[in-house]
């Protein structure tokens, strides 16, 4: 009776340490994947120039897909490609589906709006090879701005001077932004550089790395009211003197305009 006991608590102890093991390799994948797997449902295009025109008075968009390969023209629900627009961005991968059946996993390249109503007008998508570095735009977010002692008594302002930095990595590993700390900034002589950058594991940083992306802009001087009158005295004086030599060299002008009518 003992040896059964001790039988089956062996037993459950091994089945509760396999649940355990299992369990934390699905946390792990779960905290492994970025967000849940986009894809963006489209069909073959069959219309191109100026017949687009009519397929966006219907609310479908023009798009395009190329790399790895040869470019196939598609087109997509404006609405559906909006609400995808704006969970992708430009650094998370999605896949797109052509009829319900092949999907390809690409990254959006480049998004045409109308210069009057900014409305998307066609999207451009690159295919991509998870397996393979490829260079993508990663925004810049300043964080800590009202932290920075350099700003304390009024010294002036946090200002940004880059927005984005160019990255090389895997598509599932390229970063949705990156952040610079502000609270770094001590005084005016302080710069954040795009070196300083937090990249995550497996992002090389591709854009010149000494490119200043913030730094504490001084106030601009203030001009007191003696020194403003003393400069508008001297401005006085100046165009006076300008007045009397410039009725002088018109009186010569005037002089040799009669002698050339004369002659």
């Amino acid at each position: 009776m003992k040896y059964t006991i001790v039988y089956w608590y062996l037993k459950i102890l091994s089945l509760l340490r396999l649940i355990y093991t299992e369990d934390n390799k699905l946390i792990d994948l779960l905290r492994n994947e970025k967000m849940a797997e986009i894809i963006l449902k489209t069909e073959t295009r069959k219309t191109f120039g100026k017949q687009n025109k009519s397929l966006r008075k219907n609310g479908i968009i023009p798009i395009n897909m190329y790399g790895l390969g040869d470019s196939i023209s598609l087109q997509v629900n404006e609405d559906i490609l909006y609400k995808t627009l704006k969970e992708v961005g430009y650094t998370t991968p999605l896949k797109i589906s052509i009829g319900g059946k092949e999907e390809t996993y690409t990254l959006v390249r480049n998004i045409s709006t109308h210069p009057v109503t900014d409305k998307v007008i066609h999207v451009d998508f690159l295919r991509v090879n998870l397996d393979k570095p490829i260079e993508a735009q990663v925004p810049i977010l300043l964080i800590n701005q009202e932290d920075a002692p350099g700003t304390r008594g009024g010294a002036g302002v946090v200002t940004q001077g880059i927005y984005e930095v160019t990255v090389l990595a895997k598509p599932l590993e390229i970063p949705s932004e990156l952040t610079a700390d502000c609270s770094v900034l001590e005084d005016l002589e302080m710069y954040i550089y795009s070196k300083d950058l937090n990249l995550p594991e497996g992002a090389e940083l591709i854009s010149d790395e000494d490119a200043q992306i913030a730094w504490i802009q001084p106030p601009r001087v203030q001009v007191t009211e003696e020194e403003m009158a003393a400069t508008t005295d001297g401005s006085e004086d100046d165009e006076d003197g300008d007045g009397e030599a410039q009725d002088g060299d018109s009186s010569e002008e005037n002089t040799v305009t009669e002698e050339d009518t004369s002659t």
